[in-house]
């Protein structure tokens, strides 16, 4: 089977890196269990969610809750949680923000298409948004935006790895306001997308049961402790 996924890093990496990041990991496995042989093609988030809405793929390696997906989708047991930041060039804006709500008077921007941009709309924000957590980072350098609301990981790797290209990164503040599961999901746009659901979750209480699914996140230096809280539902 097909899924699409969205460079996301650490959890998914693009390209021809050893490694390809810990969800992609965790659905392989828990596919192979099931002698399922999983194909994981990486597209920008968008063009993955179409691709899975539509049926063309079976689905997507990772997503959000949101109500209004499901008419289209699936969503399996428990995958992780992944913290939401944000992130600003001066730390008097982060003391003002602990929740969405508060970065009503900012401008302030999204990656368009995840989870996040509802929530954003849904607060009554200013939101720019664009197609990538780098082309936010460069808005937000280049004093273009107030901050940037995002999940944390695919950030904190830019940072991590950007300063060749984008030297002033290291200098962004930034500060955790939520910590949310997400799921992996098959589109009900294929045949059979119940069976493989139940599978796939088959799959993945085995590797949780047999501690596969922690030696996958120790290797990329996580755990559940530090990347998981409590199953509730709400890229």
């Amino acid at each position: 089977m097909t899924l699409a996924c969205n460079p996301f890093p650490p959890s998914k990496i693009a390209g021809t890196a050893p490694e390809p990041g810990y969800d992609v990991e965790i659905l392989r496995a828990a596919f192979a269990t099931r002698n399922i042989t999983l194909i994981t093609p990486f597209y920008p988030w968008k063009r993955a969610y179409f691709l899975a809405r539509t049926g063309q793929v079976d689905g997507l390696c990772s997503c959000s809750y949101l109500p209004e997906r499901e008419k289209d989708f699936l969503f399996s047991d428990l995958l992780g949680h992944v913290r939401v930041a944000v992130y600003a060039t001066q730390q008097e804006i982060l003391d003002s923000v602990n929740t969405v709500e508060d970065a009503r008077n900012m401008t302030v921007g999204v990656v368009n298409g995840y989870s996040l941009e509802a929530t954003a709309r849904d607060a009554g924000l200013d939101i720019i948004m664009a197609n990538s957590e780098a082309t936010l980072v460069n808005l937000l350098l280049s004093r273009r935006l107030d901050a940037v609301l995002s999940f944390k990981s695919p950030i904190d790797y830019l940072i991590k790895h950007g300063s060749n290209t984008m030297p002033d990164i290291s200098s962004l503040k930034t500060k955790i306001i939520a910590n949310n599961p997400y799921y992996s999901c098959i589109t009900k746009n294929i045949d059979g997308s119940e069976e493989l659901m139940a599978q796939f979750n088959l799959g993945l209480q085995t590797i949780r049961n047999n501690g596969l699914y922690e030696n996958v996140l120790a290797k990329y230096g996580t755990s559940p402790e530090t990347d998981t809280i409590s199953p509730d539902k709400n890229q």
